[in-house]
């Protein structure tokens, strides 16, 4: 990413978010807490490298004790800065307002059939799913940084229900290393023991399923409407469009319907957790019975 300029929006509104931090008497570790980020997090946004949710703004001001005109203010630059970004920045214009939903849903939905989903992803798989897709080693290490820093919404202290869908294949093609693989695989089960997180696993035995037209999420907030992401090879899309929204939840919740219960999900994971294992020693790729390598 370019060095900002000093009358750059995002800088502005970092200076205005650090100064509002130091004259509370907080730590950038305080903070992180509150807006449910790491702290290095915090030194990006008060830089201006990233631009945070309007609900984490929102905490943030709240905890810093900023009010009336001077949070008047800081809102209107973060509406401006919001909408600043560049062809370097991994959080891009037209997904912010994804990124808004997902900070302020008190429910999310996941459905992936090709990769684990973001919210639930390592950052070294993360980065070698962005290296895939083309990006440099210092653009790919930026955007797996920007993904964990939204999955400071699983730490907070009122995080929202989440319902991850995977299908099973997910768990067997290797993205980066069998070391890498053995990490993403963990982590699902992590999550999955979580309260106020499900993961669903779609078995490969079923064969085709209604989900493979590609993945969707979907964030609800309260008192307003529903908000969809859908991914493709060519185009994301982020809209609140109400047909749309009821196909892609028609959809989540058809896939979901054929999908493995709790209990048996976890032991689907933790088979697929030993076999990446057993890979570590050998550094072949899995060759089991429940892999469907072949399932493009």
């Amino acid at each position: 990413m370019r060095a900002l300029d000093e009358n750059d929006p995002r800088r502005r509104l970092g200076g205005l978010l650090r100064q509002a931090r130091v004259d509370a008497g907080l730590t950038q570790e305080a903070i992180a807490h509150v807006v449910g980020v790491e702290r290095t997090g915090v030194t990006r946004m008060e830089a201006g490298d990233r631009v945070l949710s309007r609900a984490a703004l929102g905490q943030w001001l709240e905890r810093s004790g900023v009010e009336g005109l001077a949070e008047s203010g800081i809102r209107a630059m973060w509406e401006v800065a919001r909408r600043y970004g560049d062809d370097d920045d991994p959080v891009k214009v037209w997904f912010v307002g994804w990124v808004e939903a997902e900070g302020e849903a008190h429910m999310l939905r996941y459905w992936s059939p090709l990769l684990a989903p973001g919210i639930v992803q390592t950052r070294e798989y993360a980065y070698e799913v962005f290296r895939a897709g083309g990006r440099s080693d210092e653009q790919a290490a930026a955007d797996a940084e920007a993904r964990l820093q939204r999955q400071g919404i699983l730490d907070r202290e009122d995080p929202p229900n989440i319902v991850v869908v995977l299908w099973e294949p997910v768990l067997y093609h290797q993205v980066g290393t069998p070391d890498v693989m053995l990490g993403q695989v963990s982590r699902l089960l992590e999550v999955s023991q979580r309260p106020g997180v499900l993961v669903h696993v779609v078995p490969s035995a079923l064969g085709a399923n209604g989900g493979l037209g590609g993945p969707v999420s979907l964030a609800s907030v309260t008192g307003k409407p529903d908000v969809m992401l859908t991914s493709s090879l060519l185009e994301d899309v982020v809209t609140s469009d109400v047909a749309q929204v009821k196909t892609a939840s028609t959809t989540f919740e058809a896939v979901r319907g054929v999908s493995a219960n709790i209990l048996d999900t976890r032991r689907i994971l933790s088979e697929a957790k030993a076999v990446w294992e057993s890979k570590q020693v050998t550094g072949a790729r899995p060759a089991t019975a429940r892999t469907a390598e072949s399932s493009a």
